[in-house]
């Protein structure tokens, strides 16, 4: 993956642009090592830097650009105003055909932009899945673990004898090469890379369950204006006939039903 020369793209809630440059310029770059972000951690996010690797045979850098004002709504769409002195309006999400559709919302032709904040995948993935934080002890006693874009990891040891503290030794499926695993180590807070939030953060995938459980009728009197009243019992059961050959006899019986639910 490259990123077009002008591009405009978040990460971490900023926003970078990606800028030709003739030398190779990675002290100038704001996803470098100088913004204590380390570039080969978010490839993935920025793509290829080095002309030699490059379609369009050039160098490129990634600078961060600044934020107008809080986020708003125009036309429908959630944007955020930054300033871009290298494109001008030719990202603007509201420039279609040569012509502008921001309404006249714009007051600063050609200095700023209006980008549309969406979500992220790492949010996407995580709220579909439902993930949540590594939990040690609980990944130790074999519930299942899978980074934070959604790949199921494969723990092998938590002992690795390692100088960087990283004891968790886990295989993970590669991005780079589809059908293979990477070795990754990682710290006992199975964070992939110092404190930033990253894809191949460790995260716990909730098990789902289910389970079968007898629903009564609650045993006391009801007025005219109150609803029905039920009540289940206090077992779930792992079949529909065990759950039935435990029907509690002195209560009103109504139905055994199927649950499912997250852990």
């Amino acid at each position: 993956m490259e990123r077009k020369v002008g591009e405009i793209f978040e990460y971490n809630g900023e926003w970078y642009q990606c800028i030709h440059t003739k030398s190779l310029g990675c002290e100038n770059c704001d996803l470098a090592t100088k913004s204590d972000i380390h570039c080969s951690d978010v490839f993935e996010i920025r793509g290829e830097c080095l002309s030699c690797y490059r379609k369009d045979g050039k160098s490129v850098i990634f600078k961060k650009l600044e934020k107008v004002g809080e986020p708003e709504i125009i036309n429908g769409k959630k944007v955020q105003s930054i300033v871009t002195g290298y494109v001008g309006c030719a990202f603007c999400i509201f420039k279609k055909g040569g012509a502008c559709l921001s309404g006249g919302t714009c007051k600063n032709r050609g200095t700023r932009i209006y980008v549309e904040i969406k979500q992220n995948k790492e949010d996407m993935e995580e709220k579909k899945l439902n993930l949540k934080p590594f939990d040690l002890e609980a990944a130790k006693a074999g519930k299942p673990v899978c980074t934070r874009d959604g790949r199921k990891a494969r723990i092998i040891c938590f002992d690795a004898k390692r100088k960087d503290g990283k004891n968790i030794m886990a295989l993970i499926p590669s991005k780079e090469y589809p059908g293979f695993e990477d070795l990754v180590a990682y710290p006992n807070n199975g964070n992939y890379h110092g404190g930033h939030e990253n894809d191949g953060d460790l995260m716990m995938l909730p098990e789902k369950k289910e389970g079968w459980v007898n629903i009564y009728n609650r045993n006391r009197p009801r007025t005219s204006s109150e609803n029905c009243y039920i009540m289940t019992g206090v077992s779930v059961f792992e079949t529909k006939e065990g759950a039935i050959s435990y029907i509690d006899k002195d209560k009103e019986y109504i139905d055994t039903v199927k649950i499912e639910w997250e852990e």
